[in-house]
């Protein structure tokens, strides 16, 4: 990826970034569910490029002094993940649910997040000379779940079909399977 991207790395606290492993010679990135009663605890995202940079977005308090609650401005998602593949940069929202929950608050969440990444786009422009370095990625929007029975079908699992480019149009994506990074963007 970018070596600009590590400007990126050096804007966020160390605590906001995830955790990246290996298995078999397969990079994946470590999505973790913290809340108590998460049903859906962790999912990997296989054959992610090296320099990628996992942000756990929903790990910090939301400042409650800035925005009043309503309209969604204080929700996010719980993963923006900055990657490449076939040469072509994605950042990835994900969101992980253990129950269902309705669309428009989870594009809330998905929107909120958008703004933070904004955020940071602004801060990579004004303070690191970075002229709107995260424009050049394509966004893509992902809601892992955990269903409520696994149906006893095949196992192999189908690729992406639509594109997910919004958070109106996110991708649902029935968790335990582990995808890769291709059937996602």
């Amino acid at each position: 990826m970018n070596e600009d991207l590590n400007v990126v790395i050096d804007l966020l606290v160390d605590d906001l970034l995830g955790q990246f492993g290996e298995e078999h010679g397969r990079r994946f990135a470590q999505l973790k569910e913290r809340g108590a009663g998460a049903k859906l605890k962790t999912v990997r995202i296989f054959d992610v490029a090296e320099n990628s940079i996992l942000v756990n977005i929903d790990k910090y308090d939301q400042p409650k002094t800035l925005f009043k609650d309503g309209r969604g401005q204080r929700k996010r998602c719980d993963y923006v993940l900055l990657t490449i593949l076939n040469n072509q940069k994605y950042m990835i929202f994900i969101e992980m649910k253990s129950t269902s929950a309705p669309d428009n608050e989870i594009q809330r969440q998905f929107k909120g997040a958008e703004c933070i990444m904004d955020y940071c786009n602004a801060a990579l422009n004004r303070f690191h000379d970075q002229d709107n370095l995260l424009d050049s990625f394509q966004k893509r929007f992902v809601v892992f779940y955990k269903p409520r029975s696994i149906p006893k079908r095949t196992s192999r699992f189908q690729c992406l079909s639509r594109l997910n480019d919004s958070p109106e149009r996110a991708y649902k994506y029935a968790s335990p399977h582990n995808p890769t990074l291709a059937c996602l963007v």
